[in-house]
């Protein structure tokens, strides 16, 4: 406040000086000294005005607001919604002008608006008084469009034009009095109507013979109206009391394509004859295709025998008709922005994809916004296309870009089938919000009050890019919803950021996706803050069965999945599967991240959390967090509750060496706990123990996790509490007791019944993260205060993931699974299943903690079995032995001393070695392995054997 009154009082003292200075391009006037009033109709930007105070510098003549100097550098062309408007007065709240009409006008008139160069911020009041007396009053937004103002001044000696700030402060509040006039004749002026595209009509997409609605405003009240179509009418109406008409009619049948413009003609205010016009685009529809071969020698005609050859001939082409197809060369490269021009209609896109055989053709945008950007067009379809857009400098940078910049609903965008990647957007959310979200592989992006009925992106691969995968981005303050949103089977990986953001939308449904090593890759996260896939200002967004693994840290966030602002309605994730995400689980942030009321619900439930146990976030209001039968297993780290908010917290499984939950406005009852982690105080039918999951810990990069199915016998099968309405299935598809079986149900995501424990391969059975990388090092650990070893010093020393080691004669592979999944089993009497024939078993590994050995029972397939020993020397101070080598000594490893985000300093190298064991185990002669069971011990980190592999080999000679 002490800010704005200072250059209010700025502003004032600058009106004197230019007084002074004879600055006359508007003078202003003393209060004794009032100039004339003005005659004829004329612009107020060459009228005196009596006093100017202004919120920012002085009030700009025919210019938007600038800094603070009069004249300077800073001011631009009044711009409102995209229209330039060459008179006008340029203002920035608050504001107040005031004019001398000496009782001799009759009418103001403008278009008023937050001018351009605010982007999709500020928001104002806009006011006209007339001899002190209110009006006219209305409110604009950044991403609103003009507002007409006509006003009557019949008989009126002053005129004051106000501007007033929002209750969220001055910034960004550029207001423009545009096309401003003050008419001082003997009769009342037209001021145009206001034309407008009506939901679900596509004005950029006119089909002939086929109907169409607009809406026409500013019309006196209860008056007709016509409309006409290059100069036929093809309607009539009648104003409702507000001044509005809707108008249907139907596209002459025959109507020839191209732009052209529809125009109302009907009685405005104070009854002048007034007239609007909206420009619009007639489609033909064709089945022709055009061919792009870009290694063509010289440019062609678009047929196949004489392909175009370049994207500049396919972007000089003119308009595309619906149901054309432009298809690209297979194993061709294409450099430049593709940004094809022309709209297609429903049952009739115009399609990008390609022709022949070989791998996809490459659109290389060479740094442009977009490889390949298509704008205010409906019914595109881009499929089967490599995309990158590389660049040595990282700005806001796109793959494939749909943009809807005007207030129109588009229609029917589909992007499937594509593979973009090496997109050089802007990774710093920090630095430049706006960048960053504006950033990714796919973005669908609408400004102002734009949307989109029907986006459908299915089955692409998006990697390095900067920014994240998909996303579908709006300013929060459009006025509809995206509808028919679909994302689905999209692999994103190694991404800088989100890998799906969903914006603005009404009922998004986003399944089968996955989100893996996000805030990594070539393009990685600098700063700021990213999740895995969350909704931001939607309407009962689901997510279902989708993965999120191996996300890097951020500021706070880093978790699999977050419902954030401005959600109406439930917030739904289901079904999922998440691990080690170095912000955890889940991001409350449906309430202004904590700063606000909401009445939306959030439901979290049948979701498969491994290593990811953390809430945050926070949210006040009426609405609640429903957690139920979700299945949390983090052997390796506390689970921290670092979220506030009303909670009902139900039939969940802990596992975790330790952790709190929050009491505060929270219901808990019939959980399960085990590993250190206990109940909150008064909780009801909880249970205590181990959970007897067939192999807790083992899931990897997909939704197939077997091993959080509940084993026979386990005390969590039919001990929680029926919850209504639950979905109808579990994790695994079983039917819940929500869907009408008999019982109670189990604790979990699983709802089956107790599976029998039988041997599992060891693939199946590895329940610990030993081996992390620099990309991502918090996830996993080996001991209680979180080290792991280092994948690059294992590297340094010979152990490379992926490729042979060999060990007493026999030859295994390191670590065939992807770095920041599961690849040790932490021996607690598993059975593991082998087969094979030889002389010798070999196990690869190490020992923590105090405990370096165990009893384990070999077995064989004709039903015998051998008592052995197992002995892995310990991984930080033991040395090799007679039964047992060294396969790699690095010569450090890392220790992360957060269990959950943390910033560099978090990430400890610790200069010490760490060492990886074999040892071997005799087999008698002749006899086949059929498998292992292994000591007992505890599946959760420190103490204990850690087995990385385990393998029958060393067949003698001539045994077959």
């Amino acid at each position: 406040m002490a800010r704005r009154l200072a250059a209010v009082a700025a502003s004032a003292a600058l009106t004197a000086a230019v007084l002074a200075t004879g600055i006359a391009a508007s003078p202003s006037a003393t209060a004794a000294e009032l100039p004339p009033p003005p005659t004829g109709v004329v612009y107020a930007s060459d009228v005196p005005w009596s006093s100017m105070t202004n919120g920012w510098g002085p009030a700009e003549l025919d210019m938007s607001n600038g800094g603070q100097a009069a004249g300077d550098a800073n001011r631009r062309p009044l711009t409102i919604g995209g229209t330039v408007y060459p008179k006008g007065i340029g203002t920035h709240a608050a504001s107040s002008i005031t004019y001398n009409l000496g009782g001799q006008c009759r009418q103001f008139l403008a278009q008023v608006g937050v001018d351009d160069t605010q982007g999709d911020r500020g928001r104002v009041d806009f006011k006209v008084l007339v001899d002190g007396i209110e009006r006219f009053a209305g409110e604009r937004k950044g991403t609103d469009g003009a507002l007409p103002v006509n006003v009557n001044l019949h008989g009126s000696t002053t005129l004051q034009l106000k501007v007033d700030t929002g209750p969220e402060g001055n910034g960004n509040d550029h207001a423009d009095w545009a096309d401003a006039k003050i008419n001082c004749s003997e009769a009342f002026i037209a001021a145009p109507l206001l034309v407008e595209g009506s939901a679900g009509t596509n004005l950029n997409g006119l089909v002939p013979g086929t109907p169409a609605t607009v809406v026409v405003r500013d019309l006196k009240p209860l008056s007709p109206v016509s409309l006409s179509l290059r100069g036929e009418k093809v309607a009539d109406a009648v104003a409702d009391a507000t001044g509005a008409a809707t108008i249907t009619f139907v596209v002459p049948t025959g109507a020839a394509g191209g732009a052209t413009e529809l125009v109302a003609t009907g009685t405005g205010p104070f009854d002048v004859v007034s007239t609007g016009k909206i420009g619009v685009l007639i489609v033909e529809i064709s089945d022709e295709k055009f061919y792009v071969d870009c290694s063509a020698v010289g440019p062609g005609d678009g047929s196949q025998a004489s392909p175009f050859n370049s994207l500049a001939q396919v972007n000089g082409h003119g308009a595309f008709n619906a149901g054309e197809s432009i298809l690209f060369r297979a194993g061709t490269n294409c450099v430049g922005a593709l940004t094809p021009l022309g709209t297609g209609v429903a049952n009739h896109p115009i399609t990008l994809s390609s022709y022949g055989d070989g791998a996809k053709p490459t659109i290389n945008g060479g740094g442009a916004v977009a490889a390949i950007q298509i704008t205010n067009a409906s019914h595109w379809t881009v499929s089967g296309l490599h995309v990158v857009n590389p660049s040595d400098t990282p700005v806001r940078r796109v793959g494939i870009l749909f943009e809807n910049s005007g207030t129109a609903q588009t229609a029917g965008i589909v992007v499937t089938g594509n593979h973009v990647e090496d997109v050089a957007g802007w990774r710093n959310k920090a630095t430049n919000g706006a960048g960053f979200a504006q950033s990714a592989g796919i973005v669908v992006r609408t400004w102002g009050k734009g949307s989109v009925d029907g986006i459908t992106i299915t089955d692409n691969e998006v990697n390095d890019a900067a920014g994240g995968g998909v996303k579908i981005s709006a300013p929060d303050t459009t006025g509809r919803y995206n509808t028919k949103v679909y994302v689905a089977r999209n692999k994103i990986h190694d991404v800088g950021g989100d890998a799906i953001v969903i914006h603005n939308s009404d009922a998004p449904l986003i399944e089968y996706n996955s989100g893996l090593n996000l805030g990594q890759g070539t393009h990685p996260y600098e700063g700021g803050n990213f999740a895995g896939m969350w909704p931001y200002n939607s309407k009962n967004p689901v997510f279902q069965f989708n993965v999120v693994g191996n996300s890097t840290t951020s500021t706070y966030d880093s978790t699999a999945w977050d419902c954030d602002m401005k959600i109406v309605g439930t917030c739904l994730f289901q079904y999922n599967y998440s691990y080690g995400n170095a912000g955890g689980f889940y991001l409350n942030c449906v309430s202004n991240c904590g700063g606000g009321a909401t009445a939306a619900n959030v439901v979290l439930r049948y979701n498969v959390a491994q290593d990811d146990c953390r809430l945050g976030g926070s949210s006040s209001g009426t609405g609640k967090h429903y957690i139920y039968n979700n299945t949390f297993y983090c052997p390796s780290r506390v689970f921290l509750d670092d979220m506030t908010g009303p909670r009902e917290v139900k039939n969940n499984l802990f596992v975790a060496p330790g952790g709190v939950l929050k009491s505060a406005a929270a219901v808990y009852a019939n959980n399960a706990y085990f590993g250190g982690i206990v109940p909150p105080s008064g909780e009801k039918g909880s249970v205590l123990g181990d959970p007897q999951l067939v192999a807790g810990g083992s899931g990897q990069t997909t939704l197939d996790v077997p091993g959080y199915r509940l084993a026979s016998g386990s005390p969590l099968i039919g001990a929680g509490v029926r919850i209504n309405d639950d979905g109808g299935r579990d994790f695994f598809g079983n039917p819940t007791t929500g869907a009408g079986s008999v019982g109670a149900p189990n604790i979990g995501a699983y709802q089956g019944p107790g599976v029998a424990v039988a041997p599992l391969p060891f693939a199946s059975l590895v329940n610990q993260t030993s081996v992390t990388n620099a990309a991502n090092p918090r996830n996993g650990a080996v001991t209680s205060d979180r080290r792991t070893f280092s994948e690059e010093a294992l590297a340094a020393a010979g152990l490379l993931s992926g490729k042979p080691y060999s060990a007493f004669g026999m030859s295994s592979v390191w670590h065939p699974t992807a770095v920041g999944t599961p690849d040790t089993l932490k021996a607690a009497g598993q059975e593991v299943a082998l087969s094979g024939r030889g002389r010798t078993l070999l196990v690869t590994g190490f020992s923590t903690g105090n405990v370096s050995s165990g009893v384990a029972t070999v077995h064989f397939t004709n039903g015998q079995s051998k008592t052995v020993t197992i002995s892995l020397p310990n991984w930080l101070s033991g040395v090799a032995t007679d039964t047992s080598v060294v396969v790699a000594e690095s010569a450090y490893h890392q220790r992360h001393t957060q269990a959950y985000i943390g910033g560099p300093s978090t990430v400890v190298r610790v200069d010490e070695p760490a060492r990886i064991f074999a040892t071997k185990i005799d087999i008698p002669p002749a006899f086949e392995v059929s498998g292992v069971t292994l000591p007992q011990g505890s599946a959760l980190v420190n103490e204990g054997l850690n087995i990385m592999g385990i393998a029958v080999g060393n067949l003698p000679p001539g045994l077959k």
